[in-house]
């Protein structure tokens, strides 16, 4: 005999009492050779379910065999789970609430129940992701924002795939929606990650141009002290140089190095050095921050990585304020290839800012201000916009 074909996303086929019923959606979702122990977990007495299917049209399509069970059916959720994490046009199309309208009086099998809904619905953000974020690899920026920009419309938030999305948001340069799904989901995500999650909240403020809450966080974070403490102040000393406060994003640096060293963290120590070469630099002490940022290039020479081009080219605009123009242009012009080899306008921009300084054309200028218009950097787009001012102030 066929077996059955049983529709059970978005919708819920007629069923037989429970637990009758619990049983044949336990074995649609859980296809194969099921044993009675594991099914009496969330059964209970699996003779009455078992009794329940036989006396419905589901009956002949129960198999037992030395005490395990299955149902010979197909569904729509096995092609579902076929498809995931693979093809986002058929997982999307497939999508739908796993026995949608069913609440089951057995409380181990409703919670079981509401479990499989999250992974259905994990499964598919997860899908949205992977191919918005291959878009984005692929520089189909604006393909990957339309398809997440669909699937928020048409789906709800599913946390566990919330800090991914806000990821790829991050990528596609667009803090303030990094920021909403972040904010969206706060309360859900596990305490352990929560301040990471609190973190990169603050910082996609900050990119946003929404300084003041942003501040507000990192204060309290850097406060709270523990992991991201450290990384707190980095993101506050990067908002304060470019807000016109040097001295404190260089005392910041200083203090997020050293707790960099304390835990051997190369990362938060490279992202220390280059605030400290921004800083001095600022502060009209070249000298000094091309021994920072050489220090920051050696760290990832060390840790294997290759050279960030936004260290690259704050190197640059050292060596343009320390007078030797020629190395400067050279870095800039590096950072600029690398930038753009990584699709990264806020990179970009920083180095076409480094040629400028290097070489003094207004014309890299402009450049930098068009590709920093398309960075989703709110304090740097304002800073070159300030510098603009006072150039034109300067020439008057």
């Amino acid at each position: 005999m066929e077996g059955l074909r049983l529709e059970v996303l978005g919708a819920t086929p007629e069923l037989p009492p429970s637990p009758g019923a619990e049983l044949v959606l336990y074995l649609v979702a859980r296809p194969g050779w099921r044993g009675r122990e594991e099914l009496s977990r969330l059964l209970g007495d699996v003779d009455a379910a078992v009794a329940a299917v036989r006396a419905s049209p589901y009956g002949p399509y129960l198999d037992e065999e030395d005490g395990r069970l299955q149902l010979r059916a197909s569904s729509d959720l096995l092609d579902f789970w076929q498809d995931a994490y693979r093809d986002w046009a058929k997982t999307a199309e497939r999508y739908g609430v796993f026995a949608e309208g069913f609440a089951s009086p057995l409380p181990a099998f409703q919670e079981w129940l509401e479990g499989e809904r999250r992974e259905i619905l994990r499964a598919l953000w997860g899908t949205a992701v992977g191919k918005a974020g291959a878009l984005l690899d692929q520089g189909g920026r604006d393909a990957a924002l339309g398809l997440l920009a669909g699937a928020e419309a048409a789906y709800p938030l599913e946390p566990a795939s919330a800090l991914d999305l806000a990821d790829v948001y991050w990528r596609a340069r667009r803090p303030a929606d990094t920021a909403r799904v972040i904010a969206a989901v706060m309360d859900a995500i596990p305490e352990k990650y929560r301040d990471r999650a609190r973190l990169n909240l603050a910082a996609a403020r900050l990119r946003a141009g929404e300084a003041e809450e942003a501040l507000a966080l990192l204060r309290a974070l850097e406060a709270e002290g523990g992991e991201v403490g450290p990384w707190a102040g980095v993101h506050r000393g990067s908002h304060a140089v470019l807000s016109g406060d040097a001295e404190l994003a260089l005392r910041l640096a200083d203090e997020a190095y050293a707790a960099a060293e304390a835990a051997t963290d190369g990362e938060l120590a490279i992202a220390a050095l280059m605030l400290k070469g921004e800083a001095l630099t600022a502060l009209g002490r070249p000298k000094e921050a091309t021994h920072a940022l050489g220090e920051a290039l050696g760290i990832h020479e060390a840790m294997g990585r290759s050279f960030s081009p936004v260290a690259l080219a704050l190197l640059a605009e050292a060596h343009a304020a320390w007078g030797y123009a020629d190395k400067a242009r050279e870095l800039a012009e590096k950072a600029f290839r690398e930038a753009r080899a990584q699709r990264d306008p806020y990179a970009a921009s920083r180095a076409l800012w480094a040629l400028y300084r290097a070489t003094g054309e207004a014309g890299y200028a402009e450049m930098a201000r068009r590709e920093a218009a398309e960075a989703g950097h709110a304090p740097w787009r304002r800073y070159l916009e300030d510098q603009a001012n006072a150039d034109g102030e300067d020439n008057q």
